[in-house]
C-alpha cells in the first residue's frame, strides 16, 4: 500500500473520475478556505508534500479496526514521510522498550498500556490493603445494626 492507495480510498480531495484532486484545504474552524485543483494528486511525485493528506487523512491511521489495513496504512504514512523528509515515529524510539513511538507520546502503544495495567493493579491492590476489615479474616463490624 501506498500514499497513493491510501489518496484514492480514504482522501475527500480524490476525484473519482479520475481528473485529479480538487486541493481543498480546511482551516482551524472546519470552513474550506481555499480550494486550487490540481490536474493529478501530489502523492503521485515522489517527495511531493500534500498537506491535506498530512493533516486530515494521515491521522487516520488509529481509527481502523482492521489490525492489518492498520499496520499497512501506518507504513505507507511512514514511507511518504521519509520521502517527504519529515518527521517520522522511528526517530523516537520508547524509553522503556526502544520501539517507534508515535508524535505527542510518552511511550509506546504496548508499554503505555502495560503501564496503565500495572497502575491499575497497584490502585486495586493498595484499596484492599486499606481495607481493613477484609484483611483481618473477622466479621464486618456493622455499628448501625448493633443494639
Amino acid at each position: 500500500m501506498t500514499a497513493l492507495h491510501i489518496a484514492t480510498e480514504h482522501c475527500a480531495n480524490w476525484r473519482k473520475d479520475g481528473k485529479g484532486c480538487l486541493g481543498a484545504m480546511i482551516d482551524d474552524d472546519l470552513q474550506i478556505r481555499r480550494c486550487i485543483p490540481r490536474p493529478r494528486c501530489l502523492l503521485g511525485t515522489p517527495g511531493a508534500r500534500c498537506l491535506y493528506f498530512e493533516e486530515c487523512v494521515a491521522p487516520m491511521a488509529r481509527s481502523l479496526e482492521d489490525l492489518r489495513r492498520r499496520e499497512e496504512f501506518a507504513a505507507a504514512v511512514r514511507d511518504y514521510r521519509l520521502a517527504a523528509k519529515l518527521p517520522h515515529a522511528a526517530e523516537r524510539p520508547c524509553p522503556r522498550c526502544g520501539r517507534a513511538m508515535e508524535p505527542r507520546a510518552r511511550f509506546c502503544d504496548v508499554c503505555s498500556t502495560t503501564r496503565r495495567k500495572e497502575s491499575w493493579r497497584l490502585t486495586a491492590e493498595r484499596a484492599r490493603t486499606k481495607s481493613r476489615q477484609l484483611t483481618e479474616k473477622q466479621p464486618l463490624d456493622i455499628k448501625e445494626l448493633e443494639g
